[in-house]
């Protein structure tokens, strides 16, 4: 699918494009989502550039993201999607930056991207060079990562919430251990979102510097290139702060669940020191010698339950002292 964005008689207009419509005057914005190649040769043949594959997309996500060929600016950048969802994951856009015209090629559909195009259509939203739009597409970008972090950061709240509450470890609460284990699986989705949030903002501010060597010309574009690296790098910050946040309460989890095994553990000790020395005293006098003499005497029976009520209790009362129990 391919979207036009462009000028005509002072107003900004949006729709598909079909390959064999010709292209209109004050085209500057060309948004290709999974492109076919019918659509990616028609493209290149319609505007006169290269445009990278798929393949050559992923080689230069790793090899070279950024370079400029033949005064066409191509930079790639990793952008989150399904950031909301349980399996969040990022994918490669591929920015397109001539001297009047910006070409967007992606397979995910980034809410950016749908906030930036309404914030086109407004009619006192002007971008006067294509560089100037491209900054305003990653200021959407940037505020879209920034609410995908106050995600994690809302994710942490509630966790933290969980670990620390009133009900953790509560003896009246008899399923306190399954706050502790949605703690972990909550941890570990937040902990997925923010290393993916960490790596976008890495290309992004890597993107935004080689932009602001190759296209801030203009002060008011430089200005918001300026403004924008600043952001991502606020944002870099948050996420190392965040972070040690999900390690420290992924501790603090651990601890608590140990100290709930370590109290199960602890009931069955006491339960064992309680019924040992009875449990000896019963085997004492369930020996078959020959000559028992508590064995004939009528007072027998209840002196040896006697000294086995004793032999619990005295334990009882010696760990209340010490504050073992």
């Amino acid at each position: 699918m391919i979207t036009i964005t462009y000028r005509k008689d002072n107003e900004t207009l949006s729709h598909p494009w079909q390959i064999t419509d010709p292209l209109p005057e004050g085209l500057f914005w060309m948004d290709m989502i999974a492109p076919t190649l019918e659509e990616h040769l028609a493209v290149e043949k319609r505007l006169t550039i290269e445009i990278p594959s798929k393949t050559e997309v992923w080689k230069n996500n790793v090899l070279n993201r950024l370079y400029v060929e033949e005064d066409i600016a191509y930079m790639t950048a990793s952008l989150i999607s399904k950031a909301d969802s349980p399996y969040p994951k990022t994918s490669a856009v591929t920015f397109i930056l001539g001297k009047q015209f910006m070409l967007t090629v992606h397979d995910i559909t980034p809410t950016s991207f749908k906030n930036f195009s309404a914030r086109l259509l407004r009619p006192h939203e002007k971008f006067h060079t294509s560089a100037h739009l491209l900054t305003g597409l990653f200021e959407e970008i940037v505020n879209r990562v920034a609410f995908n972090s106050e995600l994690v950061v809302s994710s942490l709240d509630e966790v933290s919430h969980d670990v620390f509450g009133v009900n953790v470890l509560d003896k009246r609460v008899k399923k306190s251990s399954q706050f502790l284990k949605s703690a972990i699986k909550k941890l570990g989705a937040a902990a997925d979102l923010n290393s993916q949030i960490s790596d976008s903002l890495h290309s992004i501010n890597r993107l935004l510097v080689f932009l602001k060597q190759v296209a801030s010309t203009e002060a008011t574009t430089a200005a918001a290139i300026e403004l924008a690296i600043s952001d991502t790098q606020a944002l870099k910050a948050q996420c190392a702060f965040l972070s040690d946040k999900i390690t420290f309460l992924l501790d603090a989890t651990l601890g608590l669940i140990n100290v709930e095994q370590n109290v199960i553990i602890k009931i069955f000790s006491v339960v064992a020191v309680f019924f040992l020395p009875p449990t000896m005293v019963s085997s004492i006098y369930g020996m078959n010698f020959q000559h028992m003499p508590e064995l004939s005497w009528v007072g027998g029976y209840p002196m040896a339950l006697g000294i086995m009520a004793l032999c619990a209790i005295i334990p009882y009362i010696y760990f209340r002292k010490k504050g073992w129990l």
